[in-house]
């Protein structure tokens, strides 16, 4: 009979948020040295680290890295690959992955002299996208976070933990998973600071081998948690001391035990099955799965944080000046720019130090104005009708209504007579579901687009849907309409200003909000609400890069209808969204097999997230979509970051766009 495997990956990680440079040497001596220990004793181990965190040690601690080196050689330690920094892939263009992996690997043979096989996604962040750079560098092998993906795959087997599967991404790309266990993890963890027995322990072990586990991760995660506390949270546990005499102890209790084995993390892939029939990870609900319980997902690094809006903006604005050349320090530099642990519990002393790095930002060249005194060509037909203007020309309209800020009305195709009495036509492909579209009292409301809603913490909600004077003009250059209009929202003064563009089929809404006094909070924008009789059911889709280079399509539609998402539900008090889309493309889709819209947020200019939400209402369809530029976390700083001192302004900026989705696929 075929022992079960246990294997173990400590994550090794001199750039975590809440340490200091100064404890490198504290962290290096109490969490690294006794890894290296347990490995001497032959107690066979994963290693994984960046290559940042390699050069930071071998600055404090040269010999260690001498002893790693030596145990990688002689089979009793396994370096498992990460990247030069740890970076969430879903989040960055392809390239800066791509880099991310080759630099990671080139510091691993000059370091370690060891090529790893197997990487663990950083962050447990992962999307369909990114799985075919991983197998480009080389790697053949991913570890991924099992608890989580499965949470949201209710049709999974449980058997599926018990052994490494095939996982398959984007262009047909397949990788082993060999799994790490959030519960697993944690139960080691409990045990080691004191919180749960051995017997309790043992009897967990004991449980998952009875149920026929064969590959088990007992340990994937921080090294910087024993002998050491980071200090993120006032729930960690109190540091008792000889934790790591703790951990030998276990383990060497584990392999005198013959009912098991110890092993490194890639032997445990011969508990693979040959002619597995592959697994994906994500789902239309979570599009891009990651690490532990639901507080963790993408929004984490995305918009929440200090100024994670503010930051990854300025590095997609560096990436855009460096894509088009820069030596291999120049990117370095900005990997580490981009590295997660700038967007969590990063310390005071090093978000100051981070500051006075950055060189003060130029201000960005600015947009053509439109001119005020040019007419609006006769082929452009634009007729007021209450609270409605209606702009018709080359087969589209735009129907904007005053008394909502300029909520977009409807947008489609065909004349926009019916529109103008606030119902939406069936060639009205997004627009106002008008207050009692549904019936059901819980979705007693209007549903608006072309709008945004910020809900400050401590504060009411602020919205652009008071009602507003506005003004048409043509701008000659770019063959458009130009809609301008300003509102007092009661925080501050806030301009509007809407580009139609009816030979594109596109519009673009600007925002001007600096004059607007808030503090931070949820906010939303650019929303766009489809037309559920214009769409068919059946073939109902979203679409978005999430780090990768193919867009990632996922289904809309369900045997019920359309599937119950929401990705921007609150999932506590503190955390404001359950998941996001990556958007690293600059645009989401949404649509049918005949007709999609297309909404774009350039990644310069901001770059906020996408977000999905959909539901069967009484029979009749609820989809909608919409950019995310600010989320609430327990990472959040509620007082101003000072980036906004070291940046020209971001520009909240969304262009939607209809088009036909034979060309788009």
């Amino acid at each position: 009979m075929t022992r079960s495997s246990l294997y173990m990956v400590f994550h090794l990680n001199l750039a975590f948020s809440s340490i200091d440079e100064g404890e490198h040497p504290t962290v290096v001596d109490r969490c690294y040295r006794p890894l290296l220990d347990l490995a001497e004793a032959g107690i066979p181990i994963g290693l994984e680290a960046t290559g940042y965190t390699l050069r930071a040690i071998k600055k404090v601690a040269p010999e260690w890295i001498d002893c790693a080196r030596h145990l990688i050689s002689e089979g009793k330690v396994e370096l498992i690959g990460s990247g030069f920094c740890q970076i969430i892939a879903p989040l960055v263009p392809p390239e800066l992955t791509r880099r991310n992996l080759e630099y990671g690997l080139r510091d691993y043979d000059a370091l370690l002299g060891a090529k790893p096989e197997v990487a663990l996604v950083n962050e447990q962040a992962y999307s369909k996208g990114i799985l075919p750079l991983y197998q480009a560098a080389g790697y053949k092998a991913v570890m991924m976070d099992w608890a989580e993906p499965a949470s949201h795959n209710p049709n999974w087997s449980r058997a599926l933990a018990d052994r490494p599967q095939m996982l398959e991404g984007a262009a047909g790309v397949r990788l082993p998973v060999l799994w790490s266990d959030a519960i697993a993890f944690q139960k080691f963890q409990r045990y080691i600071h004191g919180e749960l027995s051995v017997e309790e322990y043992f009897e967990f072990l004991s449980d998952l081998i009875v149920k026929g586990a064969k590959a088990i991760p007992i340990y994937t995660s921080d090294a910087e948690i024993f002998d050491y506390r980071p200090g993120r949270f006032h729930s960690e546990a109190s540091l008792g001391g000889a934790e790591f005499e703790c951990i030998s102890i276990l383990l060497e209790s584990i392999k005198a035990n013959e009912d098991v084995e110890l092993v490194l993390p890639s032997e445990a892939l011969r508990h693979l099955e040959p002619e597995t029939a592959p697994i994906r990870l994500e789902t239309s609900q979570v599009p891009v799965p990651v690490k532990k319980q639901r507080k963790y997902n993408l929004t984490r690094w995305g918009v929440t944080g200090r100024d994670d809006t503010r930051l990854n903006t300025l590095c997609w604005r560096k990436f855009m000046d460096l894509n088009a050349g820069g030596s291999d320090a120049d990117w370095e530099a900005l990997l580490q720019l981009w590295a997660s642990d700038f967007r969590t519990h990063i310390t005071d002393k090093r978000w100051q130090s981070l500051l006075e790095g950055l060189p003060v930002e130029s201000e960005q060249a600015s947009y053509a104005e439109a001119n005020m005194e040019a007419e609006v060509p006769e082929a452009i037909s634009i007729r007021q009708s209450g609270r409605f203007t209606a702009i018709e020309a080359e087969g589209v309209h735009l129907v904007l209504n005053s008394y909502r800020g300029l909520a977009i009305q409807s947008f489609g195709f065909g004349p926009a007579d019916l529109s103008l009495s606030g119902k939406l036509d069936k060639s009205s492909v997004l627009g106002t579901l008008e207050h009692g579209f549904f019936e059901d009292i819980a979705y007693g409301a209007d549903f608006y687009s072309g709008h945004l809603v910020h809900e400050p913490r401590h504060a009411h909600k602020i919205t652009d849907l008071g009602r507003v004077k506005h003004d048409v003009f043509w701008q000659e250059a770019s063959n458009a309409v130009v809609i301008q209009g300003f509102l007092d929202t009661g925080a501050g003064k806030l301009t509007k200003e809407i580009i139609f563009c009816p030979s594109e089929q596109s519009l673009t809404i600007r925002y001007d909000l600096s004059d607007l006094t808030i503090e931070r909070g949820v906010s939303r924008l650019g929303f766009v609400t489809l037309n559920p009789d214009y769409f068919s059911e059946p073939d109902l889709f979203y679409a978005c890069h999430n780090g990768g280079e193919d867009l990632e399509y996922f289904p809309l539609s369900c045997s019920a209808g359309v599937q119950e998402i929401n990705h921007g539900k609150a999932v506590s008090r503190l955390v404001s969204a359950s998941t996001a889309l990556g958007m690293s493309g600059g645009c989401l889709f949404l649509g049918d097999d005949r007709t999609y819209v297309r909404l774009d947020m350039d990644r310069a200019d901001c770059a906020g997230l996408g977000m999905i939400e959909s539901r069967t209402i009484r029979g009749r369809n609820f989809i909608r979509g919409c950019i995310s530029i600010d989320e609430l976390d327990e990472t959040s700083r509620m007082v101003p970051s000072g980036l906004a001192d070291r940046m020209s302004p971001l520009r909240h900026h969304i262009r939607i766009t209809l088009g036909k989705t034979r060309n788009l696929l």
